[in-house]
């Protein structure tokens, strides 16, 4: 009987203290659509391609514009096509009219073997041939931020070693990222 009159009351209690309603935004991780480009290149040992990407495709409308910040979890790189020359390149963003500012190169300095990238190169799998460029990543999560979402174009330039350049050959750039919202 004591412990059933202290359940009542400190549920009374509880309920006049406006403790069984949320006040306060509750902070949920999502992960967002990623980024994939897929660029085609020509028959040239230097190469480049853009894409264009909505910001706000990324992510379901429940949580537009609620975005409080933003993270890159994982870069990848990978080729398609036979190629037997080195590659080096760079992928970069743009906001809007804004600078164009790298956020990965690949390999990190110098070449290597076009070859090495058939297996999926991922940052989060510690890819030696991988460097992020954080200027250009805190450039992408401050747009993530930005209301409304922004558009963006992510470009990649590159060199390669052996002319002439076969026809079927990509490059897929893909950047995967995670947001906090919140949720009232």
């Amino acid at each position: 009987m004591k412990l059933r009159v202290v359940l009542i009351a400190l549920f009374l209690s509880l309920g006049t203290m406006g403790s069984s309603c949320v006040n306060e935004g509750v902070l949920v991780s999502v992960n967002l659509n990623p980024i994939i480009g897929r660029y085609k290149l020509g028959t040239n040992t230097t190469f480049g391609g853009i894409i264009t990407v909505k910001l706000d495709s990324l992510i379901s409308n429940e949580y537009k514009n609620k975005i409080k910040q933003a993270r890159v979890y994982d870069l990848k790189v990978k080729v398609e096509g036979e190629y037997p020359g080195t590659v080096s390149g760079v992928a970069a963003i743009q906001i809007g009219n804004g600078d164009l500012k790298q956020i990965l190169r690949f390999p990190q300095a110098g070449v290597v073997n076009w070859s090495i990238f058939y297996t999926v190169q991922s940052l989060l799998n510690n890819s030696p041939y991988l460097s992020p460029q954080p200027d250009g990543i805190n450039e992408l999560l401050r747009a993530l931020t930005t209301t409304p979402l922004p558009n963006i174009t992510i470009s990649t330039f590159g060199t390669l070693s052996i002319a002439p350049v076969p026809n079927n050959l990509y490059v897929v750039i893909e950047v995967y990222l995670q947001a906090d919202v919140e949720l009232n």
